[in-house]
């Protein structure tokens, strides 16, 4: 038993003691709850991620034998392929997993099987385990339970941490807790720091949407120096880590023919650049005299030596990566991605998924906001930090839906830090208001219930369910995502398939033919080949699919684009495709009737 007791910091002193509990079990717990909830469902309602689609075939193609370094997908887009910007650091685990279960069972469906719910699972216990790291290194061992309960709840809530997840978001989600744990003010802080930096790196190295919290860590690293909350040695650790494991990174991940490339949107030379001159450059600042002055002196040049490192080298990563796409794609696909919609288009679209995506971390960042003003119901040092990072969640979430992931894992060291310090300052025996202020704190520290929320409150005032939970509803074959419906395409020879956008992912998976468009933003020129095809008159459409060397078609009779080709045109093949005037260069493929993708091939 121990007593949770930071009177200084806090101004209380709890009248109740609250048990220990082991960290591992407790996350063991979390993860089991979040996998048994979600392996009935694994394959059953709503729409799949296409992300996790993809990775599964990048997966095989490296068990295969494709080249570590070459992360070509050579199967989508048009002749030659398109070079994807994901990590093998993500593909060889799952695809450890997935050797594994072969080689027990001696079945490669196993395999992958196992890959798909041991995976998230591992990274779910990961997550947890930071958050339990956490609550050891800030002396809060008494609030492992309530930190528990809200992150797992959060972790199944926010949906990548599911059976079938192997998109890069669940662990990018896991690093960044991580990040935050071991930025705490808290035991051993020199060793917290330099495995920060670490984790870091992994974090860039694994996608460069989280280079927003990144940068958070960096500043959090950088002004707590000149504040004097981070001792030069823990901030020199950090800087250290951060140039030796861009070097590793770089070394083990880009091939040294692509070692002078600087592509912005995965690993390169920008960011072995960039982490060298960051890492090494608060290396520097540290040794420069430690007063006030100095340190403040110390961090402008710093920060003025790294913009010019960016400027004067990798201009073109200053610009939006989606500011130069071409406006057909931005109209055709970007424009209905929803993980994208901006805090505005939610609040025309869709205004009732706002509490879940906002809710949890908006409570949280107002608890963090006054711990850090007031040092109630968190110690000052704490909120600060806690505040810099959900703030950072929300507003990536403001301009982009997907932010809400890194934004609710977030919030869960701040509220339940806050829901087990109000426990323990209650008296024994409650009376009703005690009661209620701690089922309060509870109910707006669960992100569920916001969920709910929402969506009661769209039955109530639209009668129209959220876009949410549409998606989650939905049935996947009406959609085109069920195996058994590329059975037919399986089986034509060996092709170039024209389908919509978000089928992409199906075809690679369950055929052998290259698909020509797929929601990946590096596949520009096959899908303005579907843009073109399909908004052409078909007379015209049989040229351009000649020259793309297009041979099966593939119509979704549900895709979402090939709504948006018949409003645009009318006389275009997509609208031919929907009428009785399909061309007689399309000779259909016998498959069953009524079926929601229906097959063509292109004569000669």
């Amino acid at each position: 038993m121990t007593v949770l007791s930071e009177p200084s910091e806090t101004g209380m002193r709890p009248a109740q003691p609250l048990r220990r509990l082991d960290p591992a079990l407790l996350a063991m717990a979390g993860t089991l709850f979040v996998t048994a909830i979600g392996l009935p469902s694994m394959d059953g309602p709503g729409i799949p991620n296409s992300d996790d689609l993809v990775r599964l075939v990048q997966v095989r193609d490296l068990l295969a034998g494709q080249d570590w370094f070459d992360l070509t997908q050579y199967r989508l887009g048009l002749d030659g392929g398109t070079p994807m910007h994901w990590s093998r650091l993500v593909d060889a685990p799952i695809a450890a997993i997935a050797f594994l279960g072969t080689r027990i069972a001696g079945d490669a469906a196993f395999g992958e099987w196992l890959a798909r719910v041991l995976w998230p699972a591992l990274v779910q216990f990961l997550a947890l385990m930071a958050l339990m790291t956490a609550c050891g290194r800030t002396a809060n061992e008494a609030l492992r339970l309530p930190v528990a309960v809200v992150g797992a709840v959060a972790m199944w809530t926010v949906g990548v941490f599911a059976p079938g997840s192997l998109d890069h978001h669940n662990i990018q989600a896991a690093l960044a807790l991580w990040l935050l744990a071991l930025l705490l003010p808290g035991s051993r802080p020199v060793a917290a720091h330099a495995a920060a930096g670490l984790v870091a790196v992994l974090m860039l190295a694994i996608g460069m949407e989280v280079l927003p919290y990144v940068a958070v860590a960096g500043a959090v690293v950088s002004l707590g120096y000149v504040a004097g909350a981070v001792s030069p040695r823990a901030a020199r650790a950090f800087g250290v880590s951060v140039a030796l494991t861009a070097g590793a990174v770089f070394l083990a991940t880009v091939a040294p023919a692509r070692w002078t490339d600087d592509a912005c949107d995965g690993f390169s030379s920008f960011h072995l650049v960039t982490g060298l001159a960051g890492g090494l450059g608060l290396v520097a600042a540290t040794a420069l005299p430690r007063r006030l002055s100095g340190r403040v002196l110390s961090l402008m040049l710093l920060a003025a030596a790294f913009l010019a490192v960016v400027v004067l080298l990798f201009p073109h990563c200053l610009a939006n990566p989606l500011a130069s796409l071409d406006p057909r794609l931005r109209e055709f696909w970007l424009e209905g991605v929803i993980e994208t919609r901006s805090l505005a288009d939610l609040w025309r679209e869709d205004p009732f998924a706002i509490p879940g995506l906002y809710g949890m971390a908006g409570v949280a960042l107002v608890v963090a906001l006054v711990g850090a003003a007031t040092g109630r119901p968190l110690p000052r040092h704490q909120s600060v930090v806690f505040a810099a990072f959900l703030a950072m969640g929300l507003a990536v979430t403001a301009w982009q839906q997907r932010g809400f992931v890194f934004a609710a894992v977030f919030a869960v060291l701040p509220l339940g830090f806050w829901i087990g310090r109000l426990r323990a300052s209650m008296p024994e025996k409650r009376g009703t208001t005690d009661s209620l202020r701690l089922a309060g704190a509870w109910a707006v520290s669960l992100n569920f219930l916001w969920w709910i929320a929402g969506a009661q409150a769209a039955n109530l005032f639209s009668g129209t369910p959220t876009l949410h939970e549409q998606a989650a509803s939905v049935s996947p074959r009406d959609y085109c995502y069920a195996a058994d419906l590329y059975a037919p395409l399986a089986t034509e020879p060996e092709g170039v398939v024209l389908g919509a956008t978000d089928i992409g992912a199906m075809i690679l998976l369950h055929t052998n033919h290259r698909a020509v468009a797929g929601p990946y933003h590096r596949n520009t020129a096959g899908n303005l080949l579907l843009i073109e095809a399909m908004t052409a008159p078909p007379a015209v459409a049989r040229g351009i699919l000649r020259a793309g060397g297009v041979t099966i078609v593939a119509d979704c009779m549900r895709a979402a684009d090939a709504a948006d080709f018949m409003r645009a045109a009318p006389g275009g093949l997509q609208a031919a495709l929907r009428s009785d005037a399909v061309p007689d260069w399309l000779e259909p493929v016998r498959q069953t009737v009524g079926e929601p993708l229906v097959l063509y091939r292109v004569r000669p």
